[in-house]
């Protein structure tokens, strides 16, 4: 967030993964005990030393102590004693204290408690610094000799005497992702509300209302996720402000005039560059790693689903109604009766272009003069491009398909016989066209769809036109 933060050597901001590594290395040999002892106790310590890590990331290191000191007094209540979790947090300190909040006497006491509840408790070869490797021998040679001291007091320096807001984030993200956001209270702060607003490179901010959601101590914090356009320059600009019902600003983290800036790398660049948030960026984008601890690359896109319903009206071709042949039908306009409903699965493969599988199951209701087809199934593949924009997108592209192929309604038809019937005029069995439509966010998960699908059908000739409403939703 400022100038200091772009200068730490990528070791010393590294370090404190080393302990969490030793700890969830030693987390395999410890399933027997962890399932003993309190496995959602367990499972909260281990989340909180994640979190922990992402601040320190960030270089935000009192938020990183606030982590693990609850992660302490959660595994203290739970009874966990000497298990694994627990010596890696006070390891997770050590490292800490070691190297970010500079403080030699904690991280000698974190360091004698991990080795006091785990005494094979050795650092991991990531964390071998000289100042780590240093204070942690120290602790191993005064645990063979003193007890260990008790913890300094430091709750005066940690903790704010009033409310602030903060919100930290990589220094660098990758082109083309969707930037995850996170705010937390510290202190006396109780916002109604907390607003980001960004801008990629030049242009104007916009604001986004950040989702509120409790943090496992149960302190307000606030989430959303930046769309892929934000990093679509070759720098991103955030500043941040929490407000109270009135509107009226509480605390904010930079300003239009000083904002934080977030630089951005191609989406073809190496993991392996110096320079703070780098290595880290693409896993904190999108807030979890995948097997192993590899990070999830933000620019491969996301799956969609959604499930809208319509009707149409096109032209019934000259192949006339399916069961009465021998009408006065002439081709022409008619309607497909009742409702089709339109299921659909997608992938972004890029931030603008989307394939997907659409199906399109039309009812049509039976007159009760004479027995009609009652419905028709057809599937279809969309290749989607979209615009550019925050809340509001528009897209268009091709649609190739088949199946049963669709259905137009035709009523008062009069037979040889004198007689009045409804049929059907059918188009297919195989479909093609083109769709668009537009997609208004209602959150950062869910969009709100309108689109019209131009459809023909082959080689039995027919063609209609859809109009479609529903919903979508990104995971």
């Amino acid at each position: 967030m400022s100038a200091r933060k772009t200068v730490r050597p990528w070791l010393d901001r590294h370090l404190v993964w080393g302990a969490a590594a030793w700890l969830f290395l030693a987390l395999p040999a410890g399933l027997a005990e962890a399932a003993a002892a309190n496995p959602e106790a367990v499972a909260k310590v281990v989340r909180l030393n994640k979190e922990a890590r992402q601040f320190y990331d960030a270089m935000e290191y009192s938020l990183a102590e606030k982590s693990l000191k609850k992660a302490l007094e959660i595994g203290e209540a739970a009874a966990l004693g000497d298990h694994v979790v627990m010596a890696g947090t006070h390891g997770n300190l050590g490292v800490l204290y070691t190297t970010g909040i500079k403080n030699e006497d904690q991280a000698l006491f974190h360091f004698k408690k991990a080795l006091e509840l785990r005494p094979d408790y050795v650092p991991n070869k990531e964390m071998s610094s000289p100042e780590v490797k240093e204070l942690f021998q120290r602790a191993h040679s005064e645990m063979e000799s003193t007890p260990a001291p008790p913890v300094p007091d430091t709750t005066e320096t940690s903790t704010p005497s009033e409310g602030q807001l903060r919100c930290p984030a990589a220094s660098v993200a990758t082109a083309g992702s969707s930037l995850k956001l996170r705010c937390v209270a510290e202190g006396s702060l109780s916002a109604s509300e907390v607003i980001v607003y960004f801008r990629p490179g030049h242009g104007v901010f916009r604001s986004r209302k950040m989702s509120t959601e409790k943090t496992l101590d149960g302190s307000p914090s606030w989430t959303t996720q930046l769309p892929p356009q934000a990093t679509s320059g070759d720098q991103l600009f955030l500043y941040f402000e929490a407000l109270n019902k009135k509107g009226d600003v509480l605390s904010s983290v930079g300003s239009e005039d000083n904002p934080a800036v977030v630089g951005i790398r191609s989406g073809d660049q190496g993991s392996e560059e110096t320079g703070s948030g780098s290595r880290h960026a693409r896993r904190v984008d999108e807030e979890g790693e995948g097997e192993g601890g590899a990070a999830k690359p933000a620019e491969s896109g996301f799956w969609w689903i959604g499930l809208g319903l319509g009707s149409g009206i096109g032209y019934a071709g000259g192949a006339g109604p399916e069961i009465y042949k021998n009408t006065d039908f002439r081709a022409g306009y008619a309607w497909a009766k009742v409702v089709q409903v339109t299921p659909e699965l997608g992938y972004f493969m890029t931030p603008n272009l989307s394939l997907s599988l659409q199906g399109r199951i039309q009812y049509i209701s039976q007159p009760s003069s004479n027995a009609i087809a009652p419905a028709c199934v057809a599937f279809l593949a969309r290749l989607l491009y979209f615009s550019n924009g925050e809340t509001v997108r528009f897209y268009a592209g091709p649609i190739l398909g088949g199946g049963l192929g669709f259905r137009l309604v035709v009523s008062g038809l009069t037979t040889a016989s004198g007689k009045t019937i409804t049929d059907t005029v059918r188009g297919g069995p195989i479909v093609a066209g083109v769709g668009g439509g537009m997609s208004v966010g209602l959150s950062d998960s869910w969009s709100w769809i309108l689109e019209l699908n131009g459809l023909a059908g082959f080689p039995t000739f027919s063609m209609v036109l859809d109009f479609n409403t529903g919903l979508r939703v990104r995971f």
